[in-house]
């Protein structure tokens, strides 16, 4: 294997353990690079923030290792380090045993979801036979519920060099179990540490938590909203063009103020990730905490290598037992940056002890109230969507509600890069999960254009049980009520003109399975107004004055001439003005004829041409110059060709 950085494992093994149970000198003692790096840590002789060190096995495969501090204080620092590790080397000391730390890091490991691990007892030159048979049994009977029950286990000393190559070797085979991180998708590291090298500038460092960049590249800072080229990057010691996800590197920055940037912001891709202040997560309440979690708590969010201040909102019940789960938002003091399946830790205000962690499920737009059945199922899919990447992709167009998007809106909600996503969206709309609208390349989900189409039908139901003697019903109220996008909309009602449930006409929808019922007494009334319009051709009687000749109740009246517009036999030209559509066409034949003999005419010309009145002739002329019939040049009109 070549010795560079390009063929480093996308693996990053992380120390966890009580303070001075020999960590950091087990990680001397595999890698020989000392992980303390500061003066005060030489000095203290403890781990106070993070240390790295690549190690590189005999088979060649090499990886990177992080050294974590165990004392309680610098518990902050133990997760932001956490956050980047996919095996873990559990440390414990032969002389000293289980203690509070070593719990409470396999806790914190476990809430990150990490899986794979070893355990290596340390100093065991400084006990006897029978205490190293204590202490192990006191280890792994402390194990027993969490992720390192059947977890490899080593006696070692980094003082005689006892039991190392044994742990080189089960560390090897244990990370050949361990799938690397997957570079694809949209680079994102969180910052660990920043500092200024002098020549250079601003250098931050991390372990990205996917994608890859190179030197050239834009990258921002989130939530400092500042945008930097990368000047150059080291991954490990050694320079490179290419930081890489479970690589921890150092990446150098031009254009960002290094007094600005602080451990816990996001180095990314521009234009992907926004900050939140909420967020929607499944939660965990450990099984050892002493009380109920109660509803508004106080508590410290660790998300990557951030930490924030807010408060717990419990949005099943009021409260928390020890051991149980709840659907929870996060409502915090500053904004911080996570995206759907980042994992995360609660410590409590104070004191700042571990209590619990999950998972993010999604930034959140408003504040959810606790017991709501639609708040609960919506949180229920969302975290089911998780569990399969194709789920999640669809669950993530449907988020955006009745909205058609573009691939590049999906890849930004969905944290892939366009090219990803578009390929994804290619084979999930082969499958029929997902539709390209017909016009233009915008993507909507197959399952929100079924509830689009069940929602109009129960909307369409309510109206015309309202309104038993209209015919149609207006486009604009029915996109109103589904609170649909201009893109999705369209899809939806060609859709459902394709199905022959409605027909579209300026601007009305009409149903194939809703309409009035008529009596025979509305069919008689129905007729004899027709008939009076008819009659009465140039000067039509209104609903109201039909509904007093004939003793007609007047609501009524107006319901069947409504009808008869929306069935195209009555045209409303004014409100309370409607002429039969027979008259409308002998009007425009006479004017017409006037006019080619003429070649205009006044108002008073057409009311005498129709032998009309002003009441009816002006509506009636507007109405023309509406629909374009006829053209108004002064106080003369003229016919459009």
């Amino acid at each position: 294997m070549k010795n560079n950085v390009e063929t480093i494992y996308n693996v990053v093994v992380g120390t966890a353990g009580h303070i001075d149970h020999g960590k950091s000198a087990l990680v001397q003692s595999l890698t020989g690079i000392d992980p303390d790096r500061l003066p005060e840590e030489k000095e203290r002789g403890l781990t106070i923030d993070l240390g790295f060190a690549p190690l590189k096995l005999e088979s060649g495969l090499r990886v990177g290792v992080i050294d974590v501090p165990g004392h309680e204080r610098l518990v902050k620092n133990m997760v932001a380090g956490a956050t980047g590790i996919d095996l873990v080397i559990l440390v414990v000391a032969a002389d000293d045993g289980v203690m509070p730390q070593t719990e409470e890091h396999v806790a914190i490991m476990d809430l990150l979801g990490i899986q794979h691990g070893i355990v290596a007892m340390t100093k065991v030159d400084a006990v006897d036979a029978d205490m190293r048979e204590l202490v192990r049994e006191d280890i792994e009977e402390s194990l027993q519920t969490s992720f390192l029950k059947d977890a490899p286990f080593y006696e070692v000393s980094s003082i005689t060099g006892e039991g190392i190559e044994e742990l080189l070797a089960g560390l090897h085979d244990a990370l050949e179990k361990v799938a690397p991180r997957d570079t694809k998708g949209v680079f994102r590291m969180p910052i660990q540490r920043v500092f200024s090298a002098k020549g250079f500038g601003t250098v931050v460092t991390g372990v990205p938590v996917c994608g890859q960049t190179q030197i050239g590249a834009k990258l921002e800072i989130v939530p400092l909203g500042q945008v930097g080229r990368v000047r150059g990057i080291h991954a490990y010691k050694e320079a490179t063009n290419l930081a890489r996800a479970g690589h921890s590197s150092a990446i150098n920055l031009t254009d960002v103020d290094y007094r600005r940037v602080k451990r816990g912001m996001v180095l990314t891709e521009p234009n992907y990730f926004r900050p939140s202040q909420m967020f929607e997560a499944r939660y965990r309440y450990l099984p050892n905490n002493k009380r109920p979690l109660r509803h508004q708590s106080p508590i410290r969010l660790h998300v990557g290598t951030a930490e924030a201040l807010g408060r717990v909102y419990l949005l099943e019940n009021k409260f928390l037992e020890p051991g149980e789960e709840s659907f929870v938002q996060f409502r915090l003091d500053e904004p911080l940056v996570a995206v759907p399946g980042d994992r995360f830790v609660v410590r409590s205000y104070s004191p700042a002890v571990t209590i619990g962690g999950g998972e993010i499920l999604d930034r959140s737009q408003w504040r959810l109230k606790t017991g709501k059945n639609y708040v609960l199922e919506n949180l229920r899919t969302k975290s089911e969507a998780l569990q399969d990447r194709d789920t999640f992709l669809v669950s993530t167009v449907m988020s955006a509600g009745y909205n058609a998007l573009s691939e590049k809106e999906i890849a930004v909600l969905a944290g892939l890069s366009v090219e990803e996503a578009k390929d994804e969206i290619d084979r999930l709309v082969g499958e029929g999960q997902l539709l390209r609208t017909e016009r233009g390349a915008l993507i909507l989900a197959s399952e929100s254009l079924s509830q689009a189409k069940k929602q109009t039908l129960c909307a369409a139901e309510e109206f015309f049980s309202k309104n038993p003697y209209r015919l149609t019903m207006e486009k604009l109220q029915v996109k109103k009520s589904l609170k649909a996008q201009d893109a999705f909309f369209l899809q939806l009602l060609e859709h459902l003109q394709k199905e022959g449930v409605i027909t579209e006409s300026t601007g009305r929808l009409r149903f194939r399975d809703f309409g009035p019922s008529l009596t025979a007494e509305d069919e008689s009334m129905k007729e004899t107004i027709a008939q009076a319009l008819v009659e009465q051709s140039f000067t039509p009687p209104t609903p109201s004055e039909l509904a007093a000749t004939h003793g007609w109740n007047t609501t009524a009246t107006e319901n069947m001439a409504t009808l008869l517009e929306e069935e195209g036999a009555l045209i409303r030209v004014r409100d309370g003005i409607l002429f039969h559509r027979t008259a409308i066409e002998a009007a425009k034949k006479q004017l017409r004829a006037h006019c080619a003999e003429h070649g205009s005419m006044t108002a008073g010309d057409a009311k005498n041409v129709l032998g009309s009145t002003r009441k009816y002739g002006i509506p009636l002329l507007e109405y023309f110059d509406q629909i374009g019939f006829t053209v108004r040049r002064g106080d003369r009109r003229e016919i459009r060709d």
